[in-house]
């Protein structure tokens, strides 16, 4: 039995590819094909409890759905494709840092689950220097260039929004529900590009469902451009990054594109 147990282990890590310090399995880390399961907005919904979103989470983690135009390996290092066929290229710091986002808003209790419905979306504070220097100029056709450049940037922050999808109040008054209320205040984490496990707290005290922009930043708004669009997340058993939730390793993609509805089309992104 201990034979086979080191045979299972050797075997698992054999199976980890390691950029830098991310951990991968190239094998997952592929360029999504057509005909391939993706994730739709129809597979969550608003308003879920706890429990609901819980059960939402397994459900798709273990389906093998996964973001459409998700992060690969190239020969270049990993990319993030555009819809336009650009390819975005990205550094070692940059995915660590995203690993320890996740990874440390578990471990802080301000997330529960990597999907759409809690901790799936990003935005973006760029320094602003450096947006005003070398982002703002640059046309629209360049593009994956220009995400390149945020991404990478150190001194580059990440705001996610989560919960995004969890019943946290009836009209305007919070649910009888300590975990709710906590994810309710604890809802907007920032963190570095600096592969820091410290992510800042912001409270948007004048916006009912406390989601924050750049101006909940206190004096700090003032050294930063707001980039509301950057990237999605969510985890799945076939996902090509790894994470750590409490002593379980799971799996997660990235994509520059949020969910899509399968059925109705709402308008993109």
């Amino acid at each position: 039995m201990k034979r086979l147990w080191m045979v299972v282990c050797l075997t698992v890590i054999a199976n980890l590819g390691h950029a830098g310090s991310i951990d991968f399995r190239p094998e997952q880390c592929q360029k999504d094909q057509l005909g391939d399961l993706q994730i739709k907005m129809e597979d969550m919904g608003w308003e879920q409890s706890l429990g609901v979103m819980a059960n939402k989470f397994e459900a798709i983690y273990n389906s093998g759905k996964r973001l459409e135009l998700r992060a690969y390996q190239a020969e270049t290092g990993f990319v993030l494709p555009t819809d336009k066929g650009q390819l975005v290229h990205l550094e070692d710091h940059f995915l660590k840092s995203v690993v320890t986002h996740i990874e440390t808003a578990i471990e802080q209790d301000y997330v529960d689950h990597i999907f759409f419905s809690d901790m799936g979306h990003s935005h973006l504070f760029v320094d602003l220097e450096f947006y005003n220097s070398q982002v703002s100029g640059l046309p629209t056709t360049e593009r994956a260039k220009t995400y390149e450049l945020v991404f990478n940037h150190k001194k580059t922050k990440f705001l996610y929004h989560t919960a995004e999808q969890l019943h946290m109040k009836n009209d305007d008054v919070l649910v009888d529900d300590r975990h709710t209320q906590w994810r309710f205040f604890t809802r907007n984490i920032v963190g570095d590009n600096l592969q820091s496990p410290y992510l800042e707290i912001l409270h948007a005290k004048k916006h009912k469902m406390n989601t924050a922009r750049l101006e909940d930043y206190g004096s700090q708004s003032e050294n930063y451009y707001y980039w509301g669009a950057g990237f999605s997340i969510s985890a799945s058993k076939d996902g090509c990054f790894a994470y750590k939730d409490g002593n379980e390793t799971k799996y997660f993609d990235m994509s520059l594109y949020d969910v899509k509805y399968g059925v109705v089309d709402h308008g993109g992104f």
